[in-house]
């Protein structure tokens, strides 16, 4: 038994020394995993001296966690990549920030090729540039969808002025049917906005209209495209206000949001 042990404990110690290119410190997140699972490798070997086989057979379980916990950290780090690349994916990145997405991907693929190397410290390095890279892809998904609405905006008020003396005042009103979320907002805060509802107490109604991408309404994140609904009743209005806490739901103030024609 005790063979069967040192040969275990000299391939796995090979194999550690192997996938991590460099000595365990704290930028890898394997290495201090199976530092540790070597150390409870001799303990078992320890126990084994002493007869003791209970001790033993512990101290080899523990140390099957420990390289296991070295393999679910690495995965861990790739799961949340593969996540955040995703959101990219969900709010048009590649369409609206090209350059900045392009770069993200390389980087995802460089991690892709370190965990399929064991490379714990060269894995955790690529990590940190891809959290900056995304960061920076998310703003400029978002700067760039904003200027677009922008510019789309401008060019109805032009023409808006090249009709205002013609057409019905309720012909004028424009209301934004999609909304593109920007770093701090809250449902609260976007229905608040004059373009939106403007009444906070709304915000149930984006986050029924928008539940395909939205699955915590306090978790938004900047770029997201969100549907604003602009054909609701009366009662759905008042609804949506009660579920969202307003102390007099059905007084729907007179400056807020409210489709012409709608009563029920």
């Amino acid at each position: 038994m005790k063979k069967i042990l040192t040969v275990g404990l000299v391939v796995l110690f090979l194999f550690g020394c192997a996938t991590v290119k460099s000595a365990p410190d704290v930028s890898d997140p394997r290495g201090e995993s199976l530092k540790q699972g070597v150390e409870s490798f001799r303990k078992a070997l320890d126990a084994m001296d002493d007869k003791d086989d209970a001790a033993a057979a512990q101290a080899f379980s523990e140390a099957l966690k420990q390289f296991r916990s070295a393999e679910l950290e690495m995965r861990s780090i790739m799961k949340g990549a593969s996540e955040q690349l995703s959101k990219v994916v969900e709010i048009s990145g590649f369409e609206y920030a090209k350059r900045e997405a392009f770069s993200l991907l390389l980087i995802y693929l460089d991690m892709q090729t370190a965990y399929a190397d064991q490379n714990g410290s060269e894995l955790q390095s690529l990590a940190v540039r891809f959290n900056v890279a995304y960061q920076d892809t998310v703003k400029k998904t978002a700067e760039e969808k904003q200027k677009m609405i922008e510019e789309i905006g401008s060019e109805i008020a032009v023409k808006r002025e090249e009709i205002r003396s013609s057409a019905e005042p309720s012909v004028l009103e424009v209301y934004p049917s999609i909304y593109v979320v920007k770093k701090g907002d809250t449902l609260p805060s976007i229905a608040a906005r004059h373009e939106v509802y403007n009444d906070s107490f709304m915000w149930p109604l984006i986050y029924k209209a928008n539940r395909d991408q939205i699955k915590d309404p306090k978790d938004l994140y900047a770029g997201q495209d969100l549907k604003i609904p602009r054909e609701m009743t009366t009662d759905e209005i008042v609804e949506a206000r009660r579920e969202a806490g307003a102390p007099e739901p059905e007084k729907i103030p007179k400056d807020a949001y409210t489709p012409k024609g709608k009563k029920k």
